[in-house]
């Protein structure tokens, strides 16, 4: 009997404790301008890959926790692009959206610090998950912080903070 009470009160205090346990870091690659806090130990990628305007960098930071997954991502464009913020927030808003898999839920002209931002949600009918990113445009590079979860998900704890802690610094 006192077995069948203990373990539920065991549950109660050790999964929460384990939630909150989770340990952060903060990632700020050396020159690319911004820092931002993911829930764990990042799977770092870069590529470069060829344009009309010369080589496009993409670096990237990703995390999953559970069935919840953190991007931290930004590319470099040429500086011959000559590209205006809301035109790289748009293709970037319409490439989330260009394989027809995506519906967007969502769409929010913000500001970060004094440039324009955007905060998209799209529901992906194919995978069944919400993303939600995060775009700042400065000068010649796109930022971009995205959460992807299932639908129940979407506005949690960790994706609040996630959201949050982006902040564009000196280069």
């Amino acid at each position: 009997m006192l077995r069948r009470l203990v373990l539920p009160l065991l549950l109660v205090l050790v999964v929460p404790w384990t939630a909150h346990a989770q340990q952060w870091s903060t990632y700020q690659p050396v020159g690319a301008g911004f820092s931002i806090d993911l829930p764990g130990e990042p799977a770092i990628e870069s590529e470069t890959s060829e344009s009309a305007a010369g080589p496009v960098e993409t670096h990237s930071a990703s995390v999953e926790v559970g069935q919840a997954g953190y991007v931290s991502m930004y590319t470099i464009y040429p500086e011959s692009t000559g590209m205006e913020a809301d035109e790289a927030l748009d293709a970037a808003r319409d490439g989330m959206l260009e394989d027809g898999k995506g519906e967007l839920r969502e769409e929010k002209r913000l500001t970060i610090g004094d440039l324009p931002a955007r905060r998209v949600s799209l529901y992906d009918t194919e995978s069944k998950l919400v993303i939600v990113n995060l775009m700042v445009y400065r000068r010649n590079t796109l930022y971009q912080s995205i959460y992807a979860a299932p639908p129940d998900q979407e506005n949690t704890e960790n994706s609040r903070r996630f959201f949050a802690s982006f902040k564009l610094i000196g280069r």
